[in-house]
């Protein structure tokens, strides 16, 4: 994989940092609307060349794939302009800001012999395998509730009424799309799509939500998601069953570090079970991924991840049509 970036931010220094041992993985270009900026990064990152227009970064006959971690409005044009180049890409959540969108760019894909991939990172991790894989341990599940409150970096100037990109509406952006998505595909990787859904904002002043409680609801339980960028709370996601509870903690809903099984009924001097192992960059999984399903162009493997974007997509969606209704009876007011 020959990887030209798009972005600047964080999470693609962490990129670089989840790749930078695994055999196969090269980038050999970096972009930036700043030229300056782009000669920066490349050389923060020891990449050689850097670009500021995305037609010449798109001409590079050396890279195959292009990685695009940028405001989520920009998502569906910039990746559909890679794919229409014939490069495969990389693309961070949330995928798009419309399942058509999502829906355009695999069937891009498709036209021109490539494929797309969602960058989220859990349904790739060992633990999220382990863990569903010991589903059954919990016996029938009654409730399961996900916490990932994270107070943002960006929200200090927010309160000054000071909007970045992240909680700018016009960039979609939010903790919805930028914290429960993460949730989202956690469900949706160990239970499939729920048969109802309802979101429940809380919109600051411009309407954006900078919080909010994700309800899901399966058959014979609920799913309570809570995802937040105006508060803090410690990492914890609890699976609970009638024979025993999984516990997820130490971090987000991303990462799934730790993964413990906590007994029904246990004696006092019983431990719970660590079904973890210790991981590596979490990051690093999905790309060892997109890795194997590339070079070996594994079908089925490179279907399923489609499957599972399109299907958190749908859900994405009817939680947006919450928070968007919530918003526009608070803006005309």
């Amino acid at each position: 994989m020959k990887l030209g970036t798009i972005g600047s931010g964080a999470i693609v220094d962490n990129m670089f940092h989840a790749i930078k041992d695994i055999d196969g993985i090269e980038v050999e270009a970096v972009y930036s609307r700043n030229l300056g900026k782009a000669k920066e990064f490349a050389a923060k990152h020891q990449v050689k060349k850097y670009y500021d227009n995305l037609d010449d970064l798109f001409a590079d006959d050396s890279i195959d794939t292009i990685y695009i971690a940028t405001p989520n409005t920009l998502h569906y044009p910039q990746a559909k302009k890679a794919l229409e180049a014939g490069k495969n890409v990389v693309l961070e959540k949330p995928f798009t800001t419309t399942l058509e969108q999502a829906k355009d760019l695999f069937e891009t894909a498709e036209d021109n012999g490539v494929m797309i991939f969602e960058a989220i990172t859990n349904i790739h991790t060992p633990n999220f395998g382990l863990l569903k894989d010991n589903l059954e341990m919990a016996g029938p599940l009654k409730n399961v509730m996900l916490n990932f409150s994270q107070y943002s970096s960006r929200y200090d100037r927010y309160r000054k009424k000071e909007i970045s990109n992240a909680f700018n509406p016009e960039f979609d952006g939010g903790a919805l799309t930028d914290i429960n998505i993460y949730n989202i595909h956690l469900a949706n990787g160990l239970f499939g799509k729920p048969e109802h859904i309802t979101y429940y904002p809380n919109l600051g002043f411009n309407g954006v939500d900078t919080s909010g409680i994700l309800i899901m609801e399966y058959p014979d339980f609920t799913v309570t998601a809570i995802g937040a960028k105006d508060c803090s709370a410690d990492y914890e996601f609890l699976l609970e069953g009638e024979d025993g509870t999984f516990k997820i903690s130490k971090a987000s809903s991303g990462v799934m570090a730790l993964v413990d099984f906590i007994p029904v009924k246990k004696d006092k001097d019983d431990e719970d079970i660590r079904i973890s192992i210790e991981q590596g960059p979490h990051m690093s999984y999905e790309f060892m991924d997109f890795l194997v399903a590339l070079n070996e162009n594994d079908q089925e493997m490179y279907q399923k991840y489609k499957k599972e974007t399109l299907d958190a997509m749908e859900m994405l969606m009817e939680a947006k049509k919450f928070r968007d209704k919530k918003a526009a009876a608070r803006l005309n007011a």
